[in-house]
């Protein structure tokens, strides 16, 4: 799992003013709550004080309150009231928890779970404009669980010839050949356009059966991704003028466990009475894709793009794989075996901007990090 990069914590109507919301992403826990503007704050779940999880308590004042002491935390992680010690009493300087940047998009909360300065953070990418064109898009949304690995689950979306044998409804089984198209690089993703063999007509049930020709002898297909925010689009052309997309943002939950937040847009049946129909497509899709995914081994992607026999129609997957072996080099990849063997007796957290500012008087400790290194291939 890998730190400095923005994650989508939560849906944005998820996060008031009235109750905390606990949220689990890279092995840790993160509390977010509204302040009195009605910005999002996330913080490190855990007290500093005797480990409440301050998810479990309140808001009140634009802080939140620890269940289990009531000591009180501010937007900027910083302890403002103990109540065992009284109103006005001094607070020691460690009692303190990380704090992390927060930005809404798409209907998002994101958080940047690292502690580079704002000069350096990078921006969440645009990767779905059409989210504000209500007027050419009706949009749907999504979201599940996988019991996976974030690489692993990422790379089946992007991974264009398993549909033909996992998808029944938009696999071309009577053609499962493809050709294979040369991929635009950019500095953290990748993006393609296919033409692949379309499904047979049999295949296709309810509105959609009804809108596209038995003839149709191919759809192109348009998909990107980025590493920053861990999110991809996908969009096939059914025929001139009939488009949908599928707008994902992955979130690591744990090393074997990643959540999925998504919107489909579609310029087609717009009306509100076809959603169930594309719904229940989506939830078919998924069901169909964890059937797979989840039982891939390794659990974790090799290390080694020789550990596995990749061919020429794996590019997509190539290209991801290279990008995280790029930002773990820069010494921004959680060490898994280290946590696991630290995390038995002591709390450890993602490191936060004001951690990098100040490394001194902090009671829990950083996740360990493996070594930057010059190796990405």
């Amino acid at each position: 799992m890998l730190i400095n990069n923005w994650y989508v914590a939560a849906w944005s109507h998820e996060v008031t003013t009235r109750k905390p919301f606990g949220v689990r992403m890279l092995g840790c826990d993160f509390v977010l709550f509204r302040d009195a503007e009605g910005g999002v704050v996330c913080l490190s779940d855990v007290c500093c004080h005797r480990g409440g999880a301050l998810a479990g308590g309140k808001v009140n004042n634009a802080r939140v309150v620890c269940p289990y002491h009531g000591w009180n935390f501010d937007g900027k992680g910083n302890c403002v009231l103990i109540p065992s010690m009284g109103e006005g009493a001094p607070i020691p300087r460690r009692a303190r928890i990380d704090s992390y940047p927060t930005q809404e998009k798409y209907g998002w909360v994101w958080a940047f779970l690292g502690d580079l300065p704002e000069s350096e953070r990078p921006s969440i990418p645009d990767l779905f404009p059409e989210y504000e064109d209500t007027a050419t898009w009706h949009r749907v949304s999504y979201g599940f669980e996988a019991k996976a690995n974030w690489m692993r689950f990422e790379e089946n979306s992007l991974d264009t010839a398993h549909t033909t044998f996992v998808h029944q409804q938009f696999g071309a089984i009577r053609n499962p050949k493809l050709e294979v198209f040369p991929l635009e690089h950019k500095e953290w993703g990748a993006r393609v356009a296919r033409v692949k063999p379309a499904p047979g007509a049999d295949q296709k049930t309810g509105e959609m059966a009804k809108l596209l020709s038995a003839e149709r002898k191919s759809t192109q297909v348009e998909l990107e991704f980025s590493l920053l925010g861990l999110c991809h689009r996908i969009q096939p052309t059914f025929r001139e003028g009939m488009s949908l997309i599928n707008f994902t943002a992955r979130t690591p939950v744990e090393d074997k466990l990643s959540r999925a937040f998504g919107w489909q847009a579609r310029n087609y049946l717009k009306e509100p009475q076809y959603d169930a129909e594309r719904i229940a497509a989506i939830e078919l899709a998924v069901r169909e894709d964890l059937s797979v995914v989840e039982r891939v081994r390794p659990v974790h992607t090799p290390g080694s793009l020789a550990d596995e026999l990749l061919v020429e129609t794996d590019g997509m997957e190539v290209a991801f794989r290279k990008c995280c072996w790029r930002w773990a080099a820069k010494g921004w990849e959680i060490d898994r075996d280290a946590v696991e063997r630290l995390s038995r007796n002591q709390i450890l957290v993602i490191p936060s901007p004001a951690r990098r500012e100040d490394p001194k008087n902090w009671i829990h400790k950083a996740v360990p990090l493996r070594a930057a290194s010059t190796d990405a291939n």
